[in-house]
Formats: structure tokens, C-alpha cells, sequence
């Protein structure tokens, strides 16, 4: 883990919200193993703030290189300021001091561009918002960049410096700011807002928030992890350009196990079923997220009778669209035996059909039907003319936000048997389910599943009750090369 070094200070309240959550997160993603070195160079604001007021960008920049060399001579490797608004003077420090100092404007664009957003609004300081130093990143993005009216302008740069400035956030302060942004969606068509001031998270969030927000210290904070950890992470690509041959293969622990060359990153699951029972799969990924291989360290665990350097091989065809056509396993399994699924989509690219092979022989098929959200209401799975089950009158309740937040589906089995199961879900305020409970008819207890997330929305710990007992857990770790 590289070291991380801040200019702080500017104000405290964000500096204190770099080294919380950096301590957090990395703990988080290590499980424990690991904290990051940081070091901190405090301005003093009061001074900093006099400089930009009157314009002495000079003496501003003079004085912020100071801090930046002092990091780097004391170790630091990755080093960035902790505010949006002394960007102005950006490109001029890493002039002036030779170190590529980690950007607001930059990480907040590529998060922008990777959401799909086209016309944002932006908040901030009135430096922020007037002049051009963190516009032109989203512009070289092709996104379209707005900001408040001049009188609204005057408010927020005065809410940020008298009120979050120094810790204070005020119901009366949301109102306005939500005010504010909902006359822009209106007028102006924005699709989401960039908190260009790194205060203004102690007030807005995606759950407050008219719109989306880009909250820059969270996207900043998560890029400086990545870079410190040397988590190189390639940005989303269009898939429907790309033609696309993926493999899954299951290996045994006595094979040699290289990274494929063309593996950006690999996800480690360790299950444990709550009896004693672990398993360890490695996922390898491209950079268009298309699994390369999977490495099944528990296979002769599993098949103790299966001959050493046992491979079953699952290889992927892809349409142009980016969807599945063909999912093929096959290899040296102790039933020697080749499936081969193949898919059909609607207009929406969800799977309609499944057909089912087995040594090119059909042998069944899945069917889905969806709702107006596009999600399942019906599946049926048949082997030959058999109809083997029905999970019909799948009823979907959504929250405002359009996630589903209850469920109720009726299990219709081949013999006729009718089974209920009634499930409701929990969010973060990013939108990561946290909670899923379950309850089947005529059973007293519920199944739990409770999920966990690092700060860049990875999934990293899943654990299952039934009722008090846990039944199976599972963590998930992320290596980037």
C-alpha cells in the first residue's frame, strides 16, 4: 500500500472526512489486514482563502507547493488536495512541483462519463461554479456542464462558507439547495449534480437530492484507494463493438495456476456453509468484465474420486449487443458429459428462452416472462415435455426509486404443490441491496441475507441466517493488475 499524503485544511471538516473514510475503506477492503500511511499538511484556511479573495493566485500557488513538496519529501506517493476549489491552481502546482497530484475534476468526469450522465448541474464555491477549472474535464467527457443562476450562486457560495465551512448543516440550508436543483432539472435538464465543493456531502446525498449525486469526495477518496493500491481499474468500454470469446475453467489444486494475460482483475469467493464446509474460487475478469477463467481450488475436495489435473472447461459466445448466446461446459468431469445452453432475448435484452443440451441432445428448457420494470414474473423449467416447475404470479412491489422493495412469488411444482414466499429488501443510499428477508409459508422462521459493500460498491461479505443461525457466509476480495 502506497503512502498517502493530503493538503489539508481547506476546510477541516473535509480533511476530516479524507482520513476517516481512507482508514475505513482500506480496513474494509483488507478485512483487517491492513491501514493505510497518511500524512497530512494543513493550511491554514483562513489564510488560503484571503489568497484567493484578493487574487493572489501567486502567493496561493507558492504556498500549496510548499505543502505538496513537504509530502512528497516525507514519503508520499499519492498525493491530492482535499478541496474542489483549489483546483483553480491545478495544472500550476504540478508544474511547479513536478507530481501528478490526484484531480477532483478528473475522477468526477470519468464517473460522470461511466454513469452515462450528458448534462449535469454543478455546486460549489463561487470559484468553483464560475470559473472554468473544473468544467473542463466533464467538457472533454462530452458532458454538458450548468450552473445555478447568479442569484442562487451567491446563496450556496455563502451556505459553504459560513454555515459547512465550519461543521454546521442546516434543514433550513437542504431546503434551499434542494430548491435550487430541482428549478435546474426543470429548466435546464440536468440529469445529475456534481458536489464540486467537498463540504457539501454534509448536507446532499442521493438520498436528499432531487437527482443523482456525483459526491466528489467519495469518488475522489476511491480513487486515491485505487491508486495507492495500485488497483489499476480500466474504464467501462461500449461492448457492442467488441466480439467476445470468454472461458471458465475449473482447475484442480495440483494444476499451475497463471494469470491470462489479458486479466485486469481477479475476485476471490471464500464460501463457508456454516458446517465446516469452504470453498475458494479465483474469477478472472477482462477489461470489458468478461470472465476469462475461474479456478476452483475445492474440486478434488469435492470429487475425491476425479483424476488429478481433472479441467472442465466452460466457454462464452457473445452477440454483437454485448448478451450471451452460447454457454458450452465441457472437459475431463467424471461424467465426461458436454452441456451446451443457448439463449433468445427480447427488445430489452433479457433471456426469454434457455435451451438446454447435453451431448448435443435437448434436453429442457427456461422460459421467463417480465413485468413493466423488467423484472421476472414468470419462469417454467421443462426436461423434455415435462413441465418440472412454475414460479408464477411473481409480484413485484417498487420504491420510489424503482428498486423492488417486496416480492411475493407462488412455487407451482410438477405434482402440483404450491409454495409461497414473501421477500422484502433494504438499501444503502448508494442503492446496494444491504438486507434481503425471507419468509416461506407455514415456516416460523426467516432467512436472512445481509450484504456488505466497499466504498466503490464492490460486493465484499454476504451472510445468510435462518432466523439467529447463520447458515452459510461468504467474502469476496478484488486484486486489480
Amino acid at each position: 500500500m502506497k503512502k498517502i499524503g493530503l493538503v489539508g485544511g481547506t476546510g477541516p471538516e473535509s480533511t476530516l472526512m479524507y482520513y476517516k473514510e481512507l482508514n475505513t475503506r482500506i480496513d474494509q477492503m483488507t478485512y483487517g489486514r491492513q491501514m493505510p500511511e497518511i500524512v497530512i499538511e494543513s493550511v491554514d484556511f483562513r489564510k488560503a482563502w484571503e489568497f484567493m479573495c484578493t487574487g493572489q493566485y501567486d502567493l496561493l500557488g507558492e504556498y500549496l507547493a510548499e505543502k505538496v513538496n513537504r509530502l512528497k519529501n516525507s514519503g508520499a506517493e499519492v498525493i491530492a488536495l482535499t478541496a474542489g476549489t483549489m483546483h483553480v491552481l491545478y495544472q500550476d502546482l504540478v508544474a511547479k512541483t513536478q507530481i501528478p497530484l490526484v484531480s477532483i475534476p478528473q475522477a468526477v468526469a470519468r464517473e460522470a462519463k461511466r454513469q452515462n450522465f450528458h448534462k449535469v448541474a454543478l455546486l460549489g464555491t463561487a470559484f468553483t461554479m464560475e470559473q472554468d477549472y473544473m468544467k473542463q474535464d466533464f467538457r472533454e467527457a462530452g458532458i454538458q456542464v450548468c450552473v445555478p443562476e447568479a442569484a442562487d450562486r451567491e446563496l450556496i457560495a455563502r451556505r459553504i462558507f459560513e454555515e459547512l465551512e465550519n461543521g454546521i448543516v442546516k434543514e433550513s440550508t437542504l431546503k434551499e439547495f434542494q430548491d435550487i436543483i430541482r428549478k435546474m432539472q426543470i429548466f435546464n435538464g440536468v440529469e445529475a449534480v456534481v458536489l464540486g465543493c467537498t463540504e457539501l456531502p454534509l448536507l446532499l446525498n442521493s438520498g436528499n437530492c432531487p437527482v443523482p449525486c456525483l459526491d466528489s469526495v467519495d469518488i475522489h477518496i476511491n480513487e486515491l484507494i485505487r491508486l495507492a493500491s495500485g488497483q489499476g481499474v480500466a474504464p467501462a468500454a461500449d461492448m457492442s463493438s467488441v466480439w467476445k470469446k470468454a472461458e471458465i475453467v475449473f482447475l484442480t489444486p495440483q494444476i499451475s495456476i497463471d494469470r491470462p494475460e489479458n486479466a485486469v482483475y481477479r475476485k476471490t469467493t471464500r464460501s463457508n456453509d456454516g458446517n465446516g464446509g469452504e470453498t475458494q474460487k479465483d474469477y478472472f475478469y477482462d477489461k470489458y468484465d468478461n470472465p476469462i477463467c475461474l479456478v476452483d481450488t475445492t474440486l478434488l475436495q469435492k470429487n475425491p474420486n476425479s483424476s488429478a489435473g481433472a479441467v472442465i472447461r466452460r466457454s462464452y459466445q457473445y452477440n454483437e449487443d454485448g448478451t450471451i448466446s452460447e454457454q458450452t461446459t465441457s472437459g475431463d468431469d467424471p461424467f465426461g458429459k458436454v452441456t451446451t445452453s443457448r439463449f433468445t432475448y427480447n427488445s430489452n435484452k433479457k433471456v426469454l428462452m434457455e435451451h438446454r443440451f447435453e451431448d448435443g441432445r435437448e434436453t429442457g428448457t427456461i422460459t421467463y416472462d417480465y413485468d413493466s420494470h423488467d423484472n421476472p414474473s414468470r419462469v417454467s423449467v421443462t426436461s423434455g415435455d415435462n413441465l418440472i416447475r412454475t414460479t408464477q404470479g411473481i409480484k413485484s412491489t417498487y420504491d420510489p426509486k424503482g428498486r423492488v422493495s417486496y416480492k411475493e412469488m407462488l412455487y407451482h411444482s410438477g405434482n402440483g404443490a404450491i409454495k409461497s414466499i414473501h421477500t422484502w429488501y433494504e438499501y444503502d443510499d448508494k442503492g446496494n441491496m444491504v438486507l434481503e428477508k425471507s419468509q416461506k409459508a407455514g415456516e416460523t422462521q426467516m432467512e436472512y441475507r445481509k450484504n456488505y459493500y466497499d466504498g466503490s460498491s464492490r460486493l465484499i461479505k454476504s451472510v445468510r441466517y435462518v432466523g439467529d443461525q447463520l447458515v452459510s457466509s461468504e467474502t469476496y476480495e478484488y486484486e486489480f493488475f
